[in-house]
């Protein structure tokens, strides 16, 4: 009876999320009412403090949700970072845009996160969290950079810390221009090459970096549906040029 009882509590939790989700997104986070949230959730408002503090708690386990199993996958360390770091620093890039760019919850809370709060009163936690996540992304990058320092495939000089600054610009407003038209580019394509232009410059002259997709859970797709992209460029081009002709 117990386990049952855990287990309603849980359910109920999980639907409240689900609920804060399309209310979120719906009004925004100011104008979303906690009683809304409840409705669309089938139960009462009680039920909600039962579970949350506030909207900021509420929001903050939304984002948790969606987020922390990728961030698990990204921003933590790995023994196997130090065989090629800037190889691992592409492959961590790469793989946030492709998944940012197919899986539709983490779309959906990126662009409650983003477009849809405003940081005032109670709110300004949410600023906290956003500012939280900034710092453990660019701890990440710059720890991938001094450790690509440290095995000479940067150049000669190069501080690590606006490096990893400007990558994490890039990756970020990459994320945040494609959720305001997505129909712009391809976050998977124009970043991968994006991302690898960048550390080409960053790069020391004659050093090499594994290709990608090799030895990256996840980000083989990535590479092969750019190859097959690059493949149907070439075919528009000469078809292009033979009507030329």
């Amino acid at each position: 009876m117990a386990r049952r009882t855990k287990e309603e509590a849980l359910q109920t939790r999980n639907d409240l999320i689900d609920a804060a989700e399309l209310v979120f997104e719906l009004r925004g986070v100011a104008g979303a009412s906690l009683q809304e949230v409840a409705e669309t959730a089938g139960v009462t408002r009680g039920a909600v403090y039962w579970h949350f503090r506030d909207k900021v708690d509420l929001f903050n386990a939304m984002m948790d949700r969606a987020i922390l199993p990728f961030e698990q996958q990204w921003l933590v360390a790995s023994p196997d970072d130090a065989a090629d770091p800037l190889a691992r620093l592409r492959d961590v890039l790469c793989d946030i845009l492709r998944q940012t760019a197919t899986d539709p919850r983490l779309q959906r809370v990126l662009a409650i996160s983003t477009q849809k709060v405003e940081y005032v009163g109670e709110l300004n936690g949410i600023r906290e969290r956003h500012l939280r996540s900034r710092e453990q992304a660019l701890r990440r990058i710059e720890g991938l950079l001094r450790l690509g320092a440290a095995s000479g495939q940067l150049a000669a000089g190069l501080s690590a810390k606006p490096a990893a600054r400007a990558l994490h610009a890039l990756v970020d407003g990459l994320i945040a221009n494609w959720m305001l038209d997505r129909d712009a580019f391809d976050p998977c394509r124009v970043g991968q090459t994006a991302v690898e232009q960048l550390l080409a410059g960053l790069r020391c002259p004659g050093s090499s970096v594994r290709p990608t997709g090799q030895g990256s859970p996840g980000h083989a797709g990535a590479s092969i549906d750019g190859s097959i992209d690059q493949r149907l460029d070439n075919k528009a081009a000469v078809a292009r040029s033979r009507k030329r002709k």
